[in-house]
């Protein structure tokens, strides 16, 4: 029995596992989840579903279909990954995090059915997918009319994808590449994980994007026999910042629109429109004042994310430089990120984390390697000072300029719980 929040976290952070091949254990994966949940009454499939799958923009997009829902009078469960400080991040109603005793409770109701998980021939469950089982029973208990679950790696064996409904509704943010070790190195193979969340005889959203892409995506929904909308991004005064969210929003709204025809709720332009005018994401092109110094926090950990993230300062700030704090997780493709980054930066400091309190254990890059591709790429203004911590504080001391921190949301974590504490 666990009684504090503190205990939470060490029990979950028990599941947590060394490396990505360790936790993405496909197929077999997968029936691991599904049996985990049926042992509590296959809760997933007692609720309607948006499930979301991309490889940028799954955050926002789940975020603002959360907020329209909830604009509208429902009740909206919000499965989130990672979380930036605190794993009820994850389980959210109505965007705001479930109370900790609330969550103590619910996470004992389910430990019975992760030891029977951990006797039988599938052996351990990680800490995704003991969240994964948490959040649809949260959401079950406290009885959503909406749940809106974000994918965490592609979509066809992750273990959000467990959902036998044929009214589960599949949203296709932008892909690119990443994961590739475990998606496949060609556009087609990544794409083609991540359509396959949509269920046989559903409704499918996605993103109008590269001829290449959307064949994929076509080809998986005609075999399953499902209905297939392409959305293009739409024009509209959106607060959060980025060319790129306007694609995000225009799938969200598609999302909202077809909600409404399928059952029969009127979705009103003024409760859209103040959603949209309000609209804020913690990480995502977050701008904050922070001892009279302007910083902006964004988790771009991809060259996709990178490119539309780079494009949106350069928008808003046209013709000035940054001051950027960067650290990349280990195995991400940093040297294309920072051919985004060095040419909006005035000076670079590289730092590293270390995190054991997530889906795995997450190393970052070795800030000498990043150094010597700065070097390749020309530029020589950058410092290394490891501990996060310690590089955000001399940061904020020596310098005047506008603060960019970016790289990775396990970096952002770190930063974000220093603001908290400097409050």
């Amino acid at each position: 029995m666990i009684y504090s929040f503190v205990q939470a976290e060490k029990y979950l952070n028990s599941h947590v596992r060394q490396g990505s091949k360790q936790i993405f254990q496909g197929e077999l994966g997968l029936k691991k989840e599904k049996y985990f949940l049926k042992l509590f009454g296959s809760p997933q499939n007692k609720l309607k579903v948006i499930h979301i799958a991309g490889t940028a923009g799954k955050g926002s997009t789940c975020y603002l279909i959360s907020s329209l829902l909830t604009a509208h009078g429902f009740k909206v469960g919000l499965h989130l990954s990672p979380h930036l400080t605190d794993v009820r991040e994850r389980f959210q109603i109505n965007n705001k995090i479930i109370g900790k005793k609330e969550f103590i409770y619910y996470l004992n109701q389910i430990i019975p059915f992760v030891n029977q998980v951990e006797e039988s021939k599938f052996g351990d469950l990680s800490y995704f997918e003991v969240l994964v089982g948490l959040a649809f029973y949260i959401f079950w208990k406290k009885k959503v009319d909406y749940a809106v679950m974000e994918t965490g790696l592609g979509g066809l064996y992750d273990s959000t994808n467990v959902v036998d409904r044929r009214d589960k509704v599949s949203v296709l943010t932008r892909i690119g590449f990443d994961h590739m070790a475990i998606l496949g190195k060609t556009l087609k193979k990544i794409t083609y994980q991540k359509a396959t969340i949509i269920n046989h005889d559903s409704q499918a959203i996605a993103l109008d994007q590269s001829v290449e892409i959307k064949k994929v995506i076509k080809e998986v929904a005609d075999d399953r026999q499902a209905k297939l909308d392409f959305v293009k991004k739409v024009h509209l005064n959106l607060s959060l910042l980025g060319d790129y969210q306007m694609e995000n929003a225009g799938l969200a709204l598609k999302t909202l629109e077809l909600l409404a025809k399928r059952d029969s709720f009127k979705n009103a332009k003024t409760k859209i429109k103040q959603v949209f005018r309000q609209a804020h994401f913690a990480g995502r092109f977050d701008i904050k004042k922070i001892r009279d110094r302007t910083v902006i926090l964004d988790g771009a950990h991809n060259p996709l994310k990178m490119e539309s993230f780079t494009a949106a300062l350069k928008s808003k700030y046209q013709g000035k430089k940054f001051h950027f704090l960067i650290a990349f997780k280990k195995g991400k493709d940093y040297q294309n990120m920072l051919r985004y980054i060095v040419p909006l930066a005035s000076k670079i400091t590289i730092t590293s984390f270390f995190v054991d309190n997530q889906d795995l254990i997450n190393l970052s890059e070795k800030p000498k390697e990043i150094g010597r591709a700065l070097e390749k790429l020309g530029f020589k203004n950058y410092k290394i000072i490891a501990d996060s911590k310690k590089a955000f504080e001399t940061i904020l001391k020596e310098t005047k300029d506008t603060v960019v921190i970016t790289g990775s949301l396990y970096l952002l974590g770190e930063i974000y719980k220093i603001i908290t504490n400097d409050k």
